[in-house]
């Protein structure tokens, strides 16, 4: 999965989204509470993805947020419900 998120420590932290995003190399304390998102949801494959970035220190990740489901498994697993919970009571 591509990402623009350049990881390094020897350049400053910098949002050029939605060319390029520089982030330091690893999160700090204030990750957990200050992330904000970068952009709008983005459809890669069959995943749903979600950049974002923290207001302090600059750290970014690409996250994933879900996965789009198949239709035809979907399907075929409807089918099989549909069907295995039906009793077969022998005629009296």
């Amino acid at each position: 999965m591509a990402t623009i998120v350049q990881y390094t420590d020897t350049l400053p932290a910098h949002n050029a989204y939605p060319t390029r995003i520089v982030s330091p190399t690893r999160s700090g304390p204030c990750c957990f509470s200050d992330m904000e998102r970068v952009g709008p949801l983005q459809q890669e494959g069959r995943w749903v993805c979600q950049y974002k970035r923290c207001r302090t220190c600059g750290y970014a990740v690409h996250l994933i947020v879900r996965e789009v489901p198949d239709a035809a498994l979907l399907a075929d697993l409807r089918k099989i419900l549909a069907t295995s919970f039906q009793r077969n009571v022998p005629p009296f």
